[in-house]
């Protein structure tokens, strides 16, 4: 077989193993081109005004092959193979049968859990004064009367300021807040006045009806995590105080 570049027109003699390196793309030596050698073979040496090899576009049928592919030997079972071999089918069920009962336990198991879950859930608002679940059973909501409020209410912020409208008193605000994880009574607050020089100038207290006046909030207690603001006043005279210190009983 031959090519012919389109280019310079030298002309090459093809092997097959040239065809095969580049599916048929090869370069001119002469010229440097590169081009589709199959779109320029002849079979024979071609003269100047020769037409390469063209197709029809339909693949050729080959015929008189050298070497046919031997047919496969087939192997036969007879019905005493085929009876060996039935265990097999049992085998490849028996995953399937494991995993079916493990779906078959998994809901059990999960409703087991959520059960476990509500119940500590419920024990735990069961223990906690005045929850819903406490006044379900019949609990106890009333103020829990045996903690040192000293220890459990804590003053969040306070402050002392002069009487807005009378000029021999003073006023103090403050936020009380309970730490306690269970309600507990409202406390009297005792307030120790100061002056400058840290001497007491007197000492007040202040019972829950006399900074609340409502019965109802007072039976109820302080509950927990509440926070309380509170503002009292109180006529001081002439020794106007410096600082002063509150404490619960």
């Amino acid at each position: 077989m031959y090519t012919r570049c389109p280019a310079c027109q030298a002309v090459y003699e093809l092997r097959a193993g040239l065809l095969a390196e580049a599916s048929g793309v090869v370069r001119c030596g002469n010229c440097g081109k590169t081009f589709n050698s199959l779109s320029e073979l002849f079979e024979r040496h071609p003269e100047s005004d020769a037409e390469p090899l063209r197709g029809k576009g339909m693949p050729p049928m080959l015929e008189h092959p050298d070497m046919v592919q031997a047919e496969l030997p087939v192997d036969t079972f007879d019905d005493d193979e085929g009876s060996e071999a039935a265990p097999l089918d049992w085998l490849e069920s028996e995953p399937s049968s494991r995993a079916a009962d493990a779906r078959r336990l998994l809901w059990p198991s999960a409703s087991a859990a959520l059960l476990l879950l509500l119940l500590v859930q419920f024990w735990l608002l069961w223990q906690t004064p005045g929850s819903i679940v406490d006044r379900w059973l019949g609990g106890s909501s009333q103020p829990v009367g045996n903690l040192d409020p000293n220890q459990v209410i804590q003053i969040v912020s306070r402050d002392l300021h002069a009487h807005p409208s009378l000029d021999d008193a003073v006023v103090i605000s403050a936020s009380l807040r309970n730490q306690a994880e269970a309600t507990v009574p409202f406390p009297i607050i005792e307030v120790r006045f100061f002056d400058a020089s840290q001497q007491v100038l007197g000492v007040r207290r202040v019972t829950p009806e006399e900074y609340l006046g409502d019965p109802d909030r007072i039976e109820r207690g302080l509950a927990s995590g509440l926070m309380m603001p509170l503002l009292l006043e109180f006529v001081v005279g002439t020794s106007r105080p410096a600082g002063f210190q509150m404490r619960f009983h």
